[in-house]
């Protein structure tokens, strides 16, 4: 019998283990009582669209069933989680130039 197995995701190899979940805010929770939002505070999120990363553990999936309808959750490996430095980084937009030439190489000469 084969069992039906989900098809890997760009970002992962089939080979590593889904250690993480990948948390995004996709709703607000401004008309939501304090406990809801004291959860999303828990998960580390503070506003729409950011993403977080946390390890498989019950007390975080305790926290993400609470939230559930606001939320987009990912299983990833290690390899895919992003330090918030990463994300930034990521996110940045390019330069808007290039630097062909630097004014001194034509004053050298070899």
């Amino acid at each position: 019998m084969s069992s039906a197995s989900e098809a890997p995701t760009p970002l992962t190899d089939a080979s590593e283990p889904l250690t993480h979940f990948k948390i995004t805010l996709r709703r607000s929770a401004l008309s939501l009582g304090d406990r809801k939002k004291g959860t999303l505070l828990g998960l580390g999120l503070h506003r729409r669209h950011q993403t977080v990363y946390h390890r498989h553990t019950p007390d975080i999936a305790g926290k993400i069933l609470a939230v559930k309808e606001l939320l987009e959750v990912e299983n990833v490996p290690v390899s895919a989680v992003r330090t918030k430095e990463e994300q930034m980084r990521e996110r940045r937009a390019t330069r808007g130039y290039k630097v062909v030439r630097n004014r001194n190489d034509s004053f050298l000469t070899v």
